[in-house]
Formats: structure tokens, sequence, C-alpha cells
């Protein structure tokens, strides 16, 4: 009688502790091999389920196994479909309209390790009553510098970009290629190097790290060594979720978001671009940085783009030129280059 007791106790504490337990769900458009896969997500989620002592079961999906296209991705959030998103405001144009800003050229610092908490400053004091009202945010953290790889002239004039067709990955900085003279294209990354191999771009834009496991060294020869701009990348969770989760619960995911997390994120990114810009040195391709006269002449061609993101902060009722400032001072705080 007393062991049939024990293990009715036994199996209705089992079935509390399951129905306790709460399944968060993360999708994500990169490839499982990723860095933001294995640097990132996976750790996040393995993390959040240990500090939770298994309260919190994570379900990290890549290569947007639970269906749709990147762009659904903040969709996919709002409608409750997944509980996390990893994604790329570019692939949303529109979306994120303010966090775009911080992807014009040269507003950055050149390292992910301080541009990433200078974003994260700039969204919390001027976005998060807008695009990213209804959404808590894990981490807003950046690419380590994104430069310009060619594939048969290296860039080193401002007279270079003419009639060159350039991938890139955001709105702003295809703005940069146009006021340079150049064509931007839009390519997702998978096709990008069979673009550059088949001649339908002459070039592309995107930061050191993501060169290496994709090889992109094989299809340029030369790369203009400045940081032009750093991409911003996203974990959102939705708020729906984050109000359902206990007090106890919610610290977990607090003590894992936030600023400081997304400062050690840029710092586990930027251990990447050594390797990386070695590996395309070991390629005898030519890596090369532009005199400071010449640099001045690209960032005042540059300025224009910043009218037409100031513009189009003022006609959704910003006042685009304080934030503007407000993104030169924060940046600068933090080492614009």
């Amino acid at each position: 009688m007393f062991k049939r007791l024990a293990l009715a106790a036994a199996i209705g504490c089992a079935a509390f502790s399951v129905s306790a337990q709460t399944t968060l769900r993360i999708h994500s458009f990169s490839a499982p091999q990723a860095l933001d896969q294995t640097k990132h997500l996976n750790p996040w989620a393995e993390k959040v389920m240990k500090d939770s002592g298994g309260k919190l079961k994570v379900e990290v999906y890549p290569n947007m196994q639970l269906g749709g296209k990147p762009s659904d991705l903040p969709q996919q959030l709002e409608d409750g479909v997944v509980d996390i998103i990893w994604t790329v405001a570019g692939f949303t144009p529109g979306r994120f309209p303010g966090l775009e800003g911080v992807e014009l050229p040269f507003m950055n610092t050149g390292l992910s390790a301080t541009q990433s908490p200078a974003v994260m400053e700039f969204a919390q004091k001027h976005l998060l009553g807008n695009e990213f009202k209804g959404i808590k945010i894990i981490s807003i953290h950046t690419t380590d510098a994104a430069v310009l790889h060619s594939k048969n002239k290296p860039f080193k004039t401002l007279d270079d970009w003419k009639g060159q067709k350039v991938r890139v990955a955001g709105r702003f900085i295809g703005e940069m290629v146009k006021a340079y003279g150049g064509t931007p294209v839009g390519i997702p990354l998978g096709g990008v190097y069979e673009a550059l191999e088949r001649g339908q771009v002459d070039a592309m834009l995107i930061n050191w790290a993501i060169t290496q496991p994709y090889r992109f060294y094989e299809v340029t020869k030369h790369h203009t060594n400045n940081a032009l701009f750093q991409g911003t990348l996203l974990t959102l969770m939705s708020q729906r979720s984050y109000d359902k989760l206990p007090p106890d619960m919610k610290k977990v995911i607090d003590a894992n978001s936030g600023i400081d997390y997304a400062k050690y994120i840029g710092a586990v990114w930027d251990t990447t671009t050594g390797p990386a810009i070695e590996a395309t040195r070991n390629n005898k391709n030519n890596v090369f940085e532009l005199p400071p006269d010449e640099l001045a002449r690209w960032k005042a061609a540059a300025e224009p783009v910043y009218k037409v993101w100031i513009g189009e902060m003022n006609k959704l009722g910003r006042n685009g030129q304080q934030m503007f400032d407000d993104l030169k001072a924060i940046t600068a705080k933090y080492g614009q280059r």
C-alpha cells in the first residue's frame, strides 16, 4: 500500500513538473553552423534553461525551419507563432526605420563590443515606444566592421564606385552606394558567392566575420579595409510571451538580456575578425586601407544619406535631427571612427 502511494505521489510530482515547464521557441533565418547560432542563440538557450532550473525549455529553430521567409520573422513574433526571433533590420525595410539609422555610413565604432552597447543605448532612448512596442529586446548587437570586398578591381578612390554593381544588405548603405555612383543590389546571403562568381555583382559590402565561413575570399580579390558601417542583429522576444512568465522566470530572461549581454556578444563577434582577415590574406588577396584624405572624400560624399534618414524620421512624426544628433553623440562616446 505504501509503495503504491509513493508511486502515485512520484507520478503526480512528475506531472506537476512537466506542466510547470514553459517552452520558448526561437526562430532564426541563419544556418545551423552560423556564428549567431553556435556562439549566441544555442548558448543563450542552454544558459536560460540552466538558470531556470529546468522550468524554461528553449527550442531553437534555424534556417526558417518553422516556415516563411526571413522577412516574415517580425510578423511571426507579433502573431504569436514564435516567442523569440533573431533577424536583421534590413530584411524588412520600413519595419525598423529608426534602427536603420545606426546602419548609416560611418556611424560606427568599427568594433562590435563598442558599437553594440551604443546601439542598445540609442534604441532604449528613442525606439522603445515606436518600432519596439510590444517587443522585449533581448539584445541588439552588431556585426564587426563591414567593408568593401571587390572582385576585379580595387576601390581606392571615390571614382572607382561609378558604374559598379554592389551587393548590400540594408537600405541606407544602398543609398550610400547610389551617392557614390554605383548600383546597390539586394541578394540573400546564401546567393552572394554565386553572384560574385558569375559576375552578377562587382563587389559586396559585408562584415569581415562572415567572409570566412562563407569563403567569400575565393570570389573576391580586393578589400578596402575601412569600416563603412556595421549591420544590426536583433534578438527580440514577444512582450506577451515575457509577460506570461512568473516573476522568477522573468528575472532569468532579464539576467540574459540587455546592454551588458549585447556587449558580451559583440566581443564574441570581434574575435572572428582577425582570423577572417588572415584567411583572406592567406589566399593572396589584396587588403589595404584608404589614405586619410581619400577617406575624408568618401565621408563627405555620404552626408546626403543622413538627410534622407532624418527626413524619413520627420515624416513619422519624430524629431529626425535630434535623433541623428543623439546617434552621433552616443557613437562618439563609444569611439566612433
